[in-house]
C-alpha cells in the first residue's frame, strides 16, 4: 500500500525509518557501528536486506557513504546530521522497549553521560520553559504547511495557526 498520497510527517518518517532493520541499522550507528561486515554480522541480516536498507537510508540522508579511512577499496555508513537528530526517537524505543517489554533481568543497555557516569534521564517532550509534558498538555493546531486532511485530523474546519 502506497502513502505517498499522505502529507503527514509521520508518514514521511516512516517511509524512511519505519522498517525494523532500518531501526536496528541506526540504533547500531548510534553505537558506532559504520561497516556493512560489522552490521551484518551483529544483526545477522542478509545481505540482500541490509544493502536495501543502507541504500534507503543513504538516500533519504540519514546516512552517508564514504570511503573508508583503513581501506580505500570499503566504505563506511556515517549518521548525518538528519541521522543524528533521530537520536531521540531511538532512545524513546529503547526505554519504551524497557518499560513495557522488559525481559525479567534487569535494563539490556544503560544509557551513561559521558562526563558524569550519570544515567541519562531520558527523551521526553518539553515546555518552552523545559518542564516535561504529557500528551494532554499539548495542543495540536494545524500549521501553515497543512492540507485539509490534517485539519480535519486536528479539528479545525479552516483556520491555519503560523504561531
Amino acid at each position: 500500500m502506497s502513502t505517498s498520497h499522505i502529507d503527514c510527517s509521520v508518514v514521511k518518517t516512516a517511509e524512511i525509518i519505519g522498517e525494523w532493520w532500518s531501526l536496528l541499522i541506526l540504533r547500531n550507528a548510534f553505537h558506532g557501528m559504520r561497516t556493512f561486515d560489522a552490521f551484518q554480522r551483529q544483526l545477522d541480516i542478509s545481505s540482500s536486506v541490509l544493502s536495501a536498507r543502507l541504500k534507503k537510508l543513504t538516500e533519504a540522508g540519514v546516512l552517508q557513504k564514504v570511503p573508508s579511512a583503513a581501506d580505500g577499496r570499503s566504505f563506511e555508513y556515517r549518521l548525518t546530521p538528519a541521522g543524528m537528530d533521530l537520536y531521540p526517537v531511538i532512545i524513546s524505543l529503547m526505554q519504551w522497549g524497557e518499560k513495557w517489554r522488559p525481559n525479567g533481568k534487569g535494563d539490556r543497555m544503560l544509557l551513561l553521560e559521558k562526563s558524569t557516569g550519570l544515567p541519562i534521564r531520558g527523551a521526553e517532550v518539553l515546555s518552552a520553559k523545559g518542564q516535561p509534558l504529557k500528551a494532554w498538555d499539548v495542543e495540536v493546531v494545524a500549521g501553515p504547511g497543512a492540507d485539509e486532511s490534517v485539519r480535519e485530523l486536528v479539528g479545525e474546519d479552516a483556520a491555519v495557526c503560523d504561531r
